[in-house]
């Protein structure tokens, strides 16, 4: 494989279409500064998948596009394509078989970059895929440009490491693994919120599996409630209806009774309205004496009462005053009492001070002892807590010495087990079965595959078929919807004619509906009638010579006249006469042999004689004779598209059943396609892991007997470890008994130190009470001594008080004394005008009384009329109520039984004739308690169990699909691992060694290697160490630049020797050498140019001279490169020529 051209278009300074060809192994690209060399490699590192601006020396992707000069515009897109000869088949899968390889990067102002191979557009990761493990890279050992000479030297570990891994193909490798990882934790993400799913799912089934069967039994005893509330319903409403109707009896009977009273009542009533006027008359009178009575018994009243409260008045000052002066003598006690009562506080508060100076002095010597006691529990308490966190220390060392112990017994028994596993590992391996079982899995693989070929034609097949059952179907179907239309407009148009033959109906038959004409002869018949198809037929015999009846055969009927044309029913004598032509042209020509009363006529209605000619203007609404003609065909018509609607209707749900058939054989096809295809891909991946297997099989022995020896090495070293531990384990134990001992000396000074602690605070305490005792004493005395003194004050106060209104009040006293006499005597007087009114009132009273009797007895009689009445009403409208209120009850039935959507009449043929309320009410009451004892129900968790459950299983199959996957993807990763230590330490010896092959060949002398920096080859970095001839040199960074440039061009060609990439591109890597060592340089890429295409940029002579193809790139317009091409060879032989 090798480079053959770039094409380059408005990529930085190659504006224009430029194709710049690589025919020789050797090309030396050569130009002044600045004329666009290194665009050429910046291009070929683009189209690799570059993505990174810095490392295409510019800001953004969109610098790559040219930006215009002074001369011409920016362009709108840049375009590079590399076409590579694969005639070797270098790259493998499907771009083996290709001889030329193309793949071109597009990008725009808009910063969207497009790939392409071979013309068809692609990702950029089909485009890096493509070239892993083969060297090729966007930063790749094939591509040294300027500076990266120095960065390979000066590169990290880890960063030197890529080469390596790329000269040993493993970067596919870790792009592998990398996806598989990503794989792993999805899966594994995946796996854990399906386990959380299903351990809830399976929480929720549980819950809905008891929800489901208590809804099914709600669903049977609402199903039972709802039958027992229908029957009882319709029990209540019998109940109630016959109830009903014997209110309703009983009320018309009451009705009658309360008539009979009312008309008693009526007579009475009367008399009593002449007695009530006479009475009102009487109480009149009786109210004037009675009012003038009580005005002068209100003022006697008023009198006796002013004397009275006169004299209440007197009484009542003479108390007040006899108070006052008892209680004047109680306050003179009250004062003796409360000036000794402040005399025995005094004394009192004088004896608590000193006392209170004593408790005072004995509770501040209290808290000096309590001071001192919790200092040292405090102290105490200090010394446990350092004892106990000692004490855990040892505690946790003791612990973790048992631990160390136990793991390390651990480690023992699973390195056995491992032993032991290894060893039967190798007693199972087995290679001869493992190639048989793939040579199996091959065959299988090679017959499934043909079977999917076999289904998938099969398919193909199936599916034009249904595409033309489908096209068939439509048309059947679109016939069909033709000919209903059809149908549809003869239907329409014999209801019309139908319609218009029975509006032109008469009272007797006419001469037009008797005839029966033959099929195209109506017309011709219609105009020959003329007014006579409108003729009725009589019953009598006149002018019954003028027609001939068809029927009858009485006269011959001449040929080939309009009469043969009537088939039946009776018809004017001169059809006889009328001579029949098939179209006008005819009549015409038989116009001359025409007879005397002769005409001759068509069937398009033209009637022709010796000298004249008539024109049939009838239309179908005119004419019963054509109307008929119509039906009769609109007829014929309407059964022969009935028939064909009939048959399209066969035969489109023919192409339906067809269509159906199709699409079922096609699902089920679709359906064994799959499967096979699946089973195939199974079948192709366990292929696969058969021939991983074999190869793993081959390694396996090897690596089984190192681990079996590295197994022994470390139960030796555990031995060891464990005999120690013992030793160190027994030490600790009996540091921590001395520890036990010394706990118990510092729980009980601890306990010492509270218990003294305890009594000096309790003692306090009490000292502390009967001080606040004595301190509340003298308060309280305080306090009293306070409220005596301020009582006697106020006694002063209210003794003056008292004394001014016992004065005041015998003052009163003496003042009301005179106006009592005259009150006296006023009353005498009225008391003699209150006995005149008194004689007055009782006369009018006796008039009204005797009034009143006779009111009374009329009323008591009405009165029992009235209540026998008013009983009779009451029962009436108790009756009337009861009535109702059973009407509504049974109304009330009614509804709720539709309400219920019952039919009373089923109900009532299912109900037994001896039903009781009482008995289907205790039935419904157990129902609708049992229904109740049920709970909460959830109706739909019937349907959602089964949907759960549905889904529980699917969730339960994808858990075993990504188990299974994991284990798969885990095992992947496992042999990734394998594959990439083995080829990465095959690589790196190979390059190492040639590392120290070329470097002294390139420096005439000297060593250089390469070293691991890590035992694990997955993570190890990659450093160098070069030591030129006559130097002994620490570390490589002490190397001048030409030595780092020949170290580094050591280093890549190593690599190329390994695993030689397609192309090598070098940029002005000889520009740091001086004559000699470039030509040890140039000597060097001749020698490899035999396997590896070189393309470099240089400004040596020794270098140019060395190229097979000299390749210029001018820039003689500003800012456009130019490329000129120079074969050398054919150069030499033109001027030896």
């Amino acid at each position: 494989m090798r480079l053959k051209q770039i094409k380059l278009a408005g990529f930085k300074s190659f504006v224009d279409p430029t194709t710049v060809p690589f025919p020789q192994a050797m090309t030396a690209i050569v130009g002044p500064n600045g004329c666009g060399k290194s665009n050429v490699i910046d291009a070929v590192r683009w189209v690799l998948g570059e993505s990174s601006a810095k490392n295409l020396r510019g800001d953004a992707m969109t610098d790559v596009i040219f930006n215009g000069s002074a001369q011409r515009k920016p362009v709108s897109q840049a375009s590079v394509e590399l076409v590579f000869e694969n005639t070797a088949g270098r790259l493998a899968g499907n771009l083996a078989d290709r001889s030329e390889i193309a793949i071109k990067r597009v990008v725009t102002r808009d910063a969207q970059s497009l790939y392409f191979l071979n013309g068809s557009k692609c990702r950029r990761r089909d485009i890096t895929d493509i070239f892993l493990g083969t060297g090729l890279g966007p930063r790749s050992y094939a591509i040294i440009e300027q500076g990266m000479i120095s960065r390979l030297i000066e590169s990290k570990p880890q960063e030197l490491r890529v080469f390596i891994e790329e000269a040993a193909g493993i970067s596919r490798y870790k792009e592998r693994r990398r996806e598989t990882e990503n794989r792993i934790k999805h899966t594994r993400d995946n796996l854990d919120r399906l386990t959380d799913v299903r351990e809830e799912l399976g929480k929720n089934i549980d819950k809905l599996k008891r929800q489901a069967a208590t809804a099914q039994r709600y669903k049977e005893l609402k199903a039972q409630e709802r039958t027992l509330r229908a029957q009882l319903t319709t029990i209540k409403w019998l109940g109630f209806n016959d109830t009903l109707n014997k209110l309703e009896q009983q009320l018309r009977e009451q009705e009658t009774e309360l008539q009979k009273y009312q008309a008693a009542q009526a007579g009475d009533e009367r008399v009593l309205t002449e007695l009530r006027e006479q009475a009102n008359t009487a109480r009149q009178q009786q109210e004037q004496c009675q009012q003038q009575y009580y005005q002068l018994g209100n003022r006697i009243s008023a009198l006796e009462q002013q004397i009275v409260g006169q004299r209440q008045q007197q009484q009542l000052l003479t108390q007040q005053i006899q108070q006052k002066q008892l209680s004047l003598a109680g306050f003179h006690e009250q004062q003796q009492q409360e000036q000794q009562q402040r005399a025995e506080l005094e004394a009192q508060l004088e004896e608590l001070i000193p006392e209170l100076l004593v408790l005072t002095e004995q509770q501040e010597e209290l808290q000096a002892q309590l001071l001192d006691a919790t200092e040292q529990a405090a102290e105490a308490q200090l010394n446990w807590q350092d004892w106990q966190q000692q004490h855990y220390q040892r505690r946790e060392q003791l612990q973790q010495w048992r631990l160390q112990l136990q793991h390390w017994a651990q480690q023992q028994h699973q390195l056995a087990a491992q032993q032991h596993k290894l060893t039967e590992q190798l007693a199972r391996l087995e290679p001869e079965q493992a190639e048989q079982e793939l040579a199996l899995a091959e065959a299988g693989h090679h017959e499934l595959a043909e079977q999917v070929a076999a289904l998938q034609l099969e398919q193909a097949e199936l599916t034009a078929a249904l595409a033309q059952q489908q096209q068939l179907s439509a048309q059947a179907t679109q016939q069909r919807q033709q000919w209903q239309n059809q149908q549809q407009v003869l239907r329409i148009e014999q209801q019309r004619l139908s319609h218009s033959q029975q509006q032109a109906g008469s009272s007797g038959p006419l001469l037009a509906e008797q005839l029966q004409i033959a099929d195209g002869w109506a017309l011709a018949v219609t105009l020959a009638l003329g007014a006579l198809q409108q003729a009725e037929l009589a019953a009598h015999d006149d002018g019954k010579a003028l027609y001939v009846t068809a029927a009858t055969g009485d006269k011959a009927v001449p040929a080939n006249t309009l009469a043969s044309v009537v088939l039946s029913g009776v018809y004017p004598d001169y059809f006889r006469q009328i001579l029949l032509a098939a179209d006008e042209a005819q009549a015409l020509t038989m116009l001359a042999q025409l007879k005397p009363g002769q005409s001759v006529i068509c069937t398009q209605g033209k009637w022709f004689g010796a000298n004249w000619g008539q024109q049939s203007q009838v239309s179908l609404t005119d004419s019963r004779l054509l109307r008929q003609e119509r039906l009769q065909q609109l007829g014929q018509e309407l059964a022969e598209v009935e028939q064909e609607l009939a048959a399209a209707a066969a035969a489109e749900q023919q192409q339906l059943e067809l269509q159906k058939q199709a699409q079922q054989q096609l699902s089920q096809l679709n359906a064994a396609l799959s499967s096979q295809q699946q089973t195939l891909q199974q079948q192709h991946t366990v292929v696969q892991l058969k021939q991983q297997a074999l190869q793993q099989l081959k390694q396996q022995s090897t690596q089984l007997q190192q681990q079996l020896a590295e197994l022994q090495l470390q139960q030796q070293a555990l031995a060891a470890s464990a005999e120690q531990t013992e030793l160190q384990l027994a030490e600790a134990e009996q540091e921590y008994q001395q520890a036990l001992t010394q706990e118990q000396q510092l729980q009980q000074r601890q306990q010492q130190a509270r218990a003294q602690e305890e009594a000096l605070r309790q003692q306090l305490q009490q000292q502390q009470g009967q001080h606040s005792q004595l301190q509340m004493q003298q308060r309280l005395c305080q306090q009293q001594l306070q409220s005596v003194e301020l009582s006697l004050s106020r006694a002063a106060l209210q003794q003056q008080q008292w004394l001014e209104q016992l004065a005041e009040l015998q003052l009163q006293l003496d003042e009301q004394q005179d106006p009592a006499l005259q009150l006296q005597e006023e009353l005498q007087a009225t008391l003699l005008q209150r006995s005149d009114a008194e004689q007055a009132l009782t006369s009018a009273n006796q008039q009204l009384a005797a009034i009143q009797q006779q009111i009374r007895e009329l009323e008591q009689g009405q009165s029992g009329i009235t209540q026998r009445l008013s009983s009779q009403q009451k029962a009436l409208e108790n009756l009337r109520l009861d009535a109702e209120g059973y009407r509504i009850r049974a109304n009330n039935m009614l509804e709720l039984l539709r309400e219920q959507q019952v039919n009373m009449k089923e109900v009532l043929a299912e109900l037994p004739a001896d039903a009781d309320e009482a008995q289907w009410q205790q039935q419904l009451d157990k129902t609708v308690e049992a229904v109740s004892r049920l709970g909460a129900i959830n109706l739909a968790a019937i349907e959602e169990y089964e949907q759960q459950a549905e889904r529980k299983a699917y969730l339960d199959a994808q858990h075993q699909d990504l188990t299974s996957a994991l284990e798969t993807l885990e095992t992947a990763i496992r042999k990734i691992d394998r594959e990439t230590r083995q080829r990465f330490k095959e690589t790196f010896d190979q390059v190492n060694d040639g590392l120290k092959q070329l470097f002294p060949k390139v420096f005439g002398g000297g060593s250089a290697y390469l070293d691991l920096t890590d035992d694990d080859l997955l993570e190890t970095g990659v450093s160098i160490m070069a030591r030129p001839p006559g130097k002994k040199n620490s570390t490589i960074h002490l190397l001048s630049g030409g030595e780092k440039a020949l170290t580094a061009l050591s280093l890549v060609f190593s690599i190329f020797r390994l695993n030689p990439a397609p192309f090598c591109m070098l940029d002005e890597v000889d520009a740091p050498l001086d004559d000699a060592n470039v030509g040890r340089f140039c000597n060097l890429v001749r020698e490899m140019s035999d396997t590896v295409q070189f393309i470099y940029i240089s400004h040596n002579k020794i270098a140019m001279e060395m190229a097979a193809q000299l390749m210029g790139v001018t820039m003689q317009e500003p800012g456009v490169s130019r490329v000129v091409a120079v074969d050398v060879d054919d150069a030499v032989k033109l001027a030896v020529a």
